[in-house]
């Protein structure tokens, strides 16, 4: 039943689940006999839950959680300090994330670390299926009750380029207006912190547009195109760590004092294993 809710289809669940179509439709229709309730909407597009679908899934979900974390919480207990924890990153938090996890592994070396990087709303669903038990993010989420958070710290936003393309080469700072004819790649104006459209409206405030040559999907590529040279770009301070060894360096905008924070995520709702439960007191927290 949750495959095909989750794949929306028959064949889906089948490729899913590594079994053939037939049986699956045989249970879906009895578990539906069983509970006198139609659970999907068949439609053209694929198979839509109902009403009462939604909530037999939301509820079996909840119920695959809790044995998930029975059957790693026993397996933590009998390898004495050890297990594992599933840990989501994105990149530009990665300088955060790597403090906290060194510092557990010196404490728990026996522990394994899961690390997935990735989009934040993919990481962010992830998190909220259970697959991920802890989430390192940037600038809290909007006060969702599914979730814990803690502020790490205040990571300054700020100018990322090369030696070439330095506007003030001289100067520790860099005034806005310098930046009129610098080429710059920049995030896609819709991306999910608003570090671009916050420089753009400055620019505009200043009389103009920012030479935007690209604009990127993703903070990496972003951070690659900045290290071949195609442009500066306006991101954490924090981020130049994630190229050591480079010429890239980052300098602050004169009187745009803009921060971004990192955050740590966690479920609210989830029972965790003890190596979880040890991981996420690092941070102040009574698990």
């Amino acid at each position: 039943f949750c495959a095909v809710a989750e794949g929306r289809s028959i064949s889906a669940a089948a490729r899913a689940l590594h079994v053939a179509q037939p049986p699956i439709s045989r249970q879906i229709a009895q578990l539906e006999a069983e509970l006198g309730v139609q659970l999907f909407a068949r439609e053209s597009r694929g198979m839509k839950l109902t009403e009462a679908g939604q909530a037999l899934y939301r509820q079996s979900r909840s119920l695959f959680l809790t044995l998930r974390r029975v059957e790693e919480n026993v397996r933590s207990i009998g390898a004495g300090e050890g297990g594992r924890i599933n840990v989501g990153v994105i990149y530009s938090a990665m300088p955060y994330a790597l403090h906290y996890l060194e510092a557990y592994h010196a404490r728990y070396p026996k522990v394994e670390f899961y690390i997935r990087l990735g989009s934040p709303q993919d990481l962010l669903n992830d998190l909220d299926r259970g697959e991920l038990h802890v989430l390192f993010l940037r600038t809290p989420t909007e006060g969702s009750s599914d979730f814990h958070e803690k502020i790490l710290g205040e990571d300054p936003l700020e100018l990322v380029m090369c030696p070439e393309l330095d506007p003030a080469p001289d100067q520790d700072s860099i005034p806005i207006e310098l930046l009129k004819d610098v080429p710059m790649c920049l995030l896609r104006s819709d991306d999910l912190w608003g570090y671009s459209s916050h420089l753009i409206n400055e620019c505009q405030r200043k009389g103009f547009t920012p030479n935007t040559v690209c604009q990127c999907y993703d903070t990496p590529m972003t951070m690659q195109l900045v290290q071949a040279g195609f442009g500066i770009s306006y991101l954490p301070r924090s981020i130049v760590e994630t190229h050591p060894g480079s010429n890239i360096y980052s300098k602050p905008l004169v009187g745009l004092p803009a921060k971004s924070y990192p955050t740590l995520l966690w479920s609210s709702n989830i029972y965790y294993a003890n190596c979880v439960k040890r991981f996420i007191s690092m941070f102040g927290y009574p698990t």
